[in-house]
């Protein structure tokens, strides 16, 4: 299973740490940002990576070398950076996701959710690519994703509509899709949400499942992408670390 990890942002909210350091090799809990989110991901079954690379690209190849716990990695740089889609477009155009289905995840998140339903509903008939989604606590700051009652995408931000049966979701900026999903991209600069999934709705099509998950009932899940979510994710995850205590054997 191959997975293709995003890691080119600028990381602009952590400056001025991110004017020497790329934002996915910042300190989290004792390792870099990026090395948990591969951790997690090779556990899952992952077993090669393609990692997009923009801002200080080359520190970022340096630290990972050409491999990582034995499962091979390719790069895609991009200069100028392409987006949450583009990258894909990108990656694609390079032959380095083979053709074959591919896990998309954000670089500057931290999880430890399965990732077996993303993978079984990807398979369902029409589904291009399936997102994993929790509950969107605070719609009027995260774009809400709206489900119908089959599961697909119907609507994205906004007030709930009336066909919807779930929702309001928030996406975590894990995927798994087909390599049809790359045909939807439009080349250049392309984003997930306006782009690609903006125009699934509009078009009614039920391209996009949505795969919900409870955290942390099921897994963590924290978005590190600026100083004050990662303070607060190391936060949560000493003190529940702390509370849960030695364990016997």
């Amino acid at each position: 299973m191959q997975a293709l990890v995003l890691a080119a942002g600028f990381g602009t909210r952590f400056r001025p740490a991110t004017l020497t350091t790329p934002k996915p090799l910042l300190p989290f809990l004792g390792k870099p940002i990026l090395f948990h989110l591969l951790d997690h991901l090779v556990a899952e079954g992952v077993d090669r990576f393609v990692v997009n690379t923009h801002h200080l690209g080359e520190q970022v190849r340096a630290m990972l070398g050409d491999s990582y716990e034995g499962c091979p990695i390719a790069y895609s740089p991009e200069d100028p950076i392409l987006g949450t889609a583009g990258a894909i477009r990108r990656a694609a155009e390079r032959g380095l996701l083979e053709g074959t289905p591919f896990l998309v995840a954000n670089g500057d998140v931290h999880t430890t959710l399965g990732l077996g339903r993303l993978l079984r509903a990807r398979q369902e008939p029409g589904v291009v690519s399936a997102l994993a989604v929790i509950p969107n606590h605070t719609p009027e700051k995260e774009t809400p994703l709206w489900a119908s009652p089959e599961g697909r995408l119907i609507a994205l931000g906004g007030e709930r509509p009336e066909a919807a049966a779930s929702g309001p979701w928030l996406f975590t900026g894990i995927q798994d899709a087909r390599p049809e999903l790359v045909s939807r991209i439009t080349e250049g600069m392309s984003e997930l949400a306006r782009d690609v999934l903006a125009p699934s709705v509009r078009a009614r099509d039920g391209a996009f499942a949505l795969v919900p998950y409870v955290v942390p009932a099921e897994g963590h899940w924290f978005d590190l992408g600026s100083p004050e979510r990662l303070a607060a994710a190391e936060r949560e995850i000493t003190s529940f670390t702390s509370s849960a205590g030695p364990t016997s054997s």
